[in-house]
């Protein structure tokens, strides 16, 4: 499989957002979530992109894309980025997944423009904000002000890594934390705090319904950062989604523990590529050999 990578700007609603692309085939838009740029994905695309073509961008305010100054974005305008993308890149049709406030750009994507997402994969997100959420992004953001981005660093890895990993493998944190210092292109703090707006303004807690397409829910049964109520939010309030849940994974569970998470993945996008005809029993069992299959590999 050409697993080709290459790099682009791509000219949208007025801005330049850059975009990686790996490997070939069915395209899996893949969205970072807060303060991150979309490198962030490369646990999860070295493994995805041997059977799909990822589409990685960075959001407005991240990476290499332009950082607008504004007070707040919303997740409706960065939908409106992702879509753009799409557009630009001839993307009929594609697989959206997101993570925590990617996660919630996904949701806007598939509620503008239903007919062109396949399925979607929504990893440690949410569809309201709960008080908790709230008053975390609050303090994150005074703390951005004038504290030492040494010690505020510290702050978020607790807030996302699971107590297991914080206990049992320390090194997973301390490669963070290189891999972030070397990062060339830090985020400005008016730009982490308009993304931190765009959290903190989504709600699509009332239109789950309107997800009629296939849904995959992942989410961390040690999640600090999103309480478990809000992702059963997103559970019960999409009828079809399948539910995956990393037993010791925090808000970053995919990046904890990257192998059992990209086999769900990996398991589950050819079963929400089924006909509808196909029984939801038929489709389980199969995303389940598939599974099964991932986790001997």
């Amino acid at each position: 499989m050409n697993q080709k990578k290459e790099c682009m700007d791509v000219h949208v609603n007025g801005l330049k957002f850059h975009v990686q692309t790996f490997g070939s085939g069915v395209p899996i838009i893949m969205i970072m979530g807060l303060g991150a740029p979309g490198d962030k994905w490369k646990h999860n695309y070295e493994l995805l992109s041997k059977w799909f073509w990822c589409i990685v961008p960075d959001n407005r305010g991240a990476g290499l894309s332009d950082k607008p100054e504004a007070e707040s974005y919303t997740t409706e305008q960065m939908a409106d980025d992702i879509i753009g993308i799409m557009d630009a890149l001839d993307i009929k049709k594609a697989h959206v997944m997101g993570v925590s406030m990617g996660g919630a750009i996904a949701q806007q994507v598939a509620l503008k423009v239903p007919d062109r997402v396949l399925s979607l994969i929504l990893t440690s997100t949410f569809a309201s904000v709960s008080p908790a959420f709230k008053k975390a992004l609050n303090l994150i953001c005074e703390l951005k002000e004038d504290t030492d981005p040494a010690v505020l660093k510290q702050l978020n890895l607790w807030m996302t890594y699971g107590q297991y990993t914080q206990i049992h493998h320390p090194e997973k944190i301390e490669k963070s934390i290189e891999e972030d210092a070397a990062y060339p292109y830090p985020m400005p703090v008016y730009a982490y705090k308009a993304q931190c707006g765009a959290c903190l303004s989504h709600n699509t807690a009332g239109r789950l319904h309107e997800l009629k397409m296939p849904v995959l829910i992942a989410a961390g049964a040690k999640d600090l950062f999103m309480n478990i109520e809000k992702t059963m939010e997103l559970v019960h309030g999409i009828s079809q989604a399948e539910f995956y849940l990393a037993p010791e994974g925090g808000h970053v569970h995919q990046w904890e523990y990257p192998e059992p998470y990209d086999s769900v993945v990996v398991g589950y996008l050819p079963t929400a590529m089924m006909p509808p005809q196909k029984s939801r029993v038929e489709q389980k069992q199969i995303f389940l050999q598939r599974k099964h299959c991932m986790d001997v590999i």
